[in-house]
């Protein structure tokens, strides 16, 4: 089944890890073997019971593309838990079972005996949708643990849109009504309207753009990079987005904000743009932020506008091995000249850009303090996104 053979190339990954770091973790052969006290895989194991029903809900009534459903359970003998992956999954109001989907290690049942389970052992759920791994929310705990040459193998696999998920969304103002419902996960084939539009905005203030970096699989929204190299006039790069404006925001009835917005990053000439430094974390993760804020709105069914502050997770956790930033506040881009801040498009969708400018966690406090009114003046003409 595909999400067995996608798991033991998780499992691969994950033995050559531990061996290297001489610790026990994930997914041995689709066994979990985590310290019980890791902070990150029990996060991991709570946000997958607190999606459950999502799962629930699938299972049910899949949609097209939707195939091989799994759920890990928490499996109990002789004092300690294995964490094993099931397969041909039911579950009901009291529980679930399945088909053990590999040889456990410590726990006396084999490949292929069915198991039965409550509801609280419910460790992590999975299911594919047009290839890309849903959930699984433990692998996306083990990604920045990994040897950088091996994330990109991984990130390929996972479905990026429960990224979103994970972002800690703070208005402003603070008691900013959020009316809206998360939209239909459909997969996107672009909106072309928007993409030339704003491919020919941004030429226009930033010469021709040297590489469009589109995406493959587009849940949702079809999320493209377009990624300016500094000059000498404009030292700095800018990466701006297609794909968030496709389908307006949700806003609340009365509020003076924007419908319509893409967004940018503003990052240091230093900062690599070729494709083969995208592929590794510590040159990617702007730009894997600037997708996730993009998605937000379709996932979450939120509104963001100025001031709309977003954490990595509750408690805010580092964004990335080499940043400090935890989180990101959206501000119109200080540095970039007014005539480029929105765009009219040929349909008369008025859209608007917003940049994304990372805080490292005093930064956060600060604002969360203070409130945006009064941190704004931080956001000058001088500051980029990182």
């Amino acid at each position: 089944m595909g999400w067995i053979i996608a798991l033991a190339v998780v499992a691969a990954i994950a033995w050559l890890w531990w061996r290297a770091r001489d610790t026990l973790e994930i997914d041995e052969g689709g066994v979990s073997q985590m310290r019980g006290d890791d902070a990150d895989m029990a996060r991991a194991r709570s946000l997958a019971r607190q999606e459950f029903g999502t799962f629930v809900e699938r299972l049910r009534a899949p949609q097209p593309g939707d195939e091989d459903f799994g759920i890990k359970a928490a499996i109990g003998h002789d004092g300690g838990v294995e964490h094993i992956w099931l397969t041909n999954v039911i579950v009901r109001d009291d529980g679930f079972e399945g088909d053990i989907a590999n040889d456990p290690r410590w726990i006396p049942f084999k490949l292929g005996d069915r198991w039965r389970g409550t509801l609280d052992q419910v460790s992590d759920w999975t299911w594919f949708h047009h290839g890309r791994i849903q959930g699984n929310f433990t692998a996306r705990a083990m990604l920045p643990r990994l040897p950088r040459d091996q994330q990109a193998q991984m990130r390929a696999m996972l479905e990026h849109r429960w990224d979103t998920r994970e972002l800690a969304h703070a208005p402003w103002p603070r008691d900013a009504a959020m009316p809206g419902q998360p939209r239909p996960d459909e997969l996107s084939d672009g909106d072309r309207v928007l993409m030339k539009a704003v491919n020919d905005h941004a030429d226009a203030h930033f010469g021709a753009v040297p590489q469009v970096f589109h995406e493959i699989v587009s849940p949702s929204a079809h999320i493209d990079l377009y990624p300016y190299p500094a000059t000498a006039q404009r030292p700095f790069h800018v990466v701006v987005t297609t794909g968030m404006a496709e389908q307006p925001m949700q806003l609340p009835p009365g509020i003076e904000a924007d419908a319509h917005v893409e967004l940018v990053v503003l990052l240091p000439k230093t900062w690599p743009l070729d494709h083969a430094s995208w592929k590794r974390e510590a040159g990617y993760w702007p730009m894997q932020w600037l997708k996730r804020v993009a998605r937000f709105h379709y996932e979450s069914g939120h509104w963001l506008g100025v001031g709309h502050l977003l954490g990595n997770g509750a408690p805010a956790m580092a964004i990335a091995e080499n940043a400090r930033h935890d989180s990101v506040v959206l501000a119109p881009p200080a540095a970039l000249p007014e005539s480029f801040h929105r765009v009219t498009l040929p349909d008369g969708r008025a859209v608007r850009f917003l940049c994304l400018y990372f805080l490292a966690p005093e930064e956060r406090e600060a604002l969360e303090r203070e409130g945006w009114e009064a941190f704004s003046g931080r956001i000058d003409a001088q500051r980029l996104s990182v």
